[in-house]
């Protein structure tokens, strides 16, 4: 391939900037046969059609239940509720399906607090940023909720009821009396307390006190602890006793059903199951995505055994990685997903058709060349035992994905269709702009119009930490101000995921006839090389003679 070369000056006394001339000599180091894709090209369009939604629940009740006794809206009108849900997430590699931990949790509210958006550590009269006031004070409960704690204890309440049936304040007395056979100790308690206490109607003289009863149950599951999971989170019917208010000698009596759910891949008495990603293609640790084809996602385990399709749900995703080098990596809860980029702002998933939907078509150029991400099947349940009283699960299938950068798939999407095999090839100068195929793919820029060519890469004097730099025999001029040290830099962008993968070297010269490959324990230079580039960088004085850069992109077998 043609390498780009850069020249710079190191300026003299009295100079003030460094110049940077691109050259142009060809060198071509790229072997056909190292060219062969990974994925067969397919130019047929897309089939099927995708629901692009956002949705996190389908209610199956009239009224919309707000979990947990935090702040809630006001068009939650549900009083009393109790819930069981469990979770569990899987993640499937070239090694199998490994358990990635889970929680189970049981939440029981007895009463409801509807706030306003309003709240403040004094009490705040009506106008102002807040109309109707400080209508609220809890006394009690708000060290123990997620959702107020660091708030209050003025708020907007905009509507009290207060708890009919469960005692507050007694979290002891919350008892798993029966369940199926299970590894859950008996009886089983661990509840944490979250009622609260609330004074309202502050504005008017008809101050009155209310408890809402709240308890929460959570117990966590390591990755190393999936025999535990199974073992504890079985199907059927659990139930549960807590204290009355009107009759504290006799218990409330709530059961609550968990009902049989998908799981992840194993072997069950010499019988394979469970849910597993199937015709996947491996590469240090990532199934392959091609950006430029149809990509068939097909899966199988979802069985109808498992599954009502009425009313549970099956969502898609490609979630980007903490670390996008290391398959292993947790899904980032703060970034953007990869996919559905194509659905606006706030979109995190797309709805299947159906939960028993065993593949998804994912269109050409909906994602990416080059990235990494988490793909995600995330199976959802909401069904009840009674009208509230209802289970809320979630299981999730994960596979890392590595979506490539084909030099081949690169070329065709690029090119008129009507291109040759020749005018595709590797050496091949499409566009007569005196670049080839290979180095415009290389350095991005399009093969196909002449008026594209790739960027000079430039010498930069950059300002860094002495730390930073090597000893060696170059010296450096110091910054008093900051204490920092100038240094000259040169970095260029490298594709992330290309096929075929590529090995990235910079080479130094000092008359453009002898080149030297600039190496990690080089003492006259630090270089450091990422996912994403590979960069060089040193210092000078008025007394060195300068020299040149360039860099060279080789095609590996």
């Amino acid at each position: 391939m043609r390498p780009h070369s850069v020249s710079y000056s190191i300026p003299q006394a009295g100079a003030s900037r460094i110049s940077s001339i691109p050259s142009h000599e060809v060198t071509w180091y790229c072997k056909e046969s190292s060219l062969a894709p990974k994925i067969l090209l397919v130019r047929s369009a897309p089939t099927g059609e995708i629901a692009a939604v956002n949705i996190t629940k389908i209610l199956l009740l009239s009224s919309v239940i707000a979990v947990g006794t935090g702040l809630v809206r006001a068009q939650n009108t549900t009083t009393f509720e109790f819930t069981a849900d469990s979770v569990a997430n899987y993640r499937q590699g070239p090694d199998g399906t490994a358990f990635n931990g889970g929680t189970f949790e049981m939440n029981v509210r007895d009463g409801l607090i509807l706030f306003g958006d309003c709240d403040a550590p004094f009490f705040f009269p009506p106008g102002g940023f807040c109309p109707i006031g400080s209508t609220g004070y809890i006394s009690r409960g708000i060290e123990n909720d997620p959702l107020l704690q660091g708030r209050g204890p003025y708020f907007e309440v905009v509507s009290v009821q207060p708890r009919i049936l469960l005692k507050p304040y007694e979290p002891e007395a919350v008892r798993l009396h029966s369940a199926p056979p299970s590894l859950l100790p008996r009886p089983l308690g661990g509840f944490e307390d979250r009622s609260i206490s609330v004074f309202f109607d502050l504005t008017t003289t008809l101050i009155r006190q209310a408890d809402v009863t709240s308890y929460a149950f959570n117990r966590q599951y390591t990755s190393a602890e999936r025999k535990r999971f199974d073992g504890e989170v079985v199907p059927g019917t659990y139930i549960y006793h807590f204290a009355s208010i009107t009759n504290p000698g006799v218990p409330v009596v709530i059961p609550i059903n968990q009902f049989p759910k998908l799981d992840g891949y194993r072997k069950v008495n010499n019988v394979r199951q469970g849910v597993r990603f199937t015709d996947v293609e491996y590469d240090d640790g990532f199934a392959v995505l091609d950006p430029f084809v149809i990509n068939t996602i097909t899966w199988q385990g979802n069985t109808i055994d498992f599954i009502a399709p009425a009313v549970d749900n099956l969502f898609l995703s490609i979630k980007r990685l903490v670390d996008p080098t290391d398959p292993l990596s947790d899904p980032s809860e703060i970034d953007a997903p990869l996919f559905p980029g194509f659905t606006g702002a706030g979109a995190t998933n797309v709805l299947l058709p159906s939960a028993l939907d065993t593949s998804f078509i994912l269109p050409p150029n909906f994602v990416d060349a080059g990235e990494t991400g988490l793909l995600e099947l995330e199976f959802i349940i909401f069904r009840p035992t009674s009208a509230v009283v209802y289970e809320d699960s979630i299981r999730r299938f994960r596979m890392p994905v590595k979506v490539l950068d084909p030099f081949l798939g690169f070329t065709a999407a690029a090119l008129p269709p009507g291109a040759t095999a020749e005018q595709m090839a590797a050496h091949f100068d499409f566009d007569g702009d005196g670049i080839t195929n290979f180095e415009e793919w290389v350095f991005k820029s399009d093969p196909a119009d002449k008026n594209s060519v790739p960027g000079s890469p430039k010498v930069n004097m950059v300002n860094v930490a002495p730390d930073e730099l090597l000893p060696g025999p170059v010296t450096f001029d110091s910054i008093p101000e900051t204490g920092s040290q100038s240094a000259l830099e040169y970095k260029v962008a490298k594709l992330t995921n290309p096929v075929p993968k590529l090995k990235y070297a910079i080479e130094y010269s000092t008359d453009m006839n002898t080149w030297q490959e600039i190496s990690a324990n080089d003492s006259s230079w630090v270089l450091t090389e990422t996912r994403e580039e590979i960069k060089v960088m040193s210092s000078g004085t008025g007394s060195d003679v300068g020299g040149f850069f360039r860099t060279k992109v080789q095609p590996l077998d």
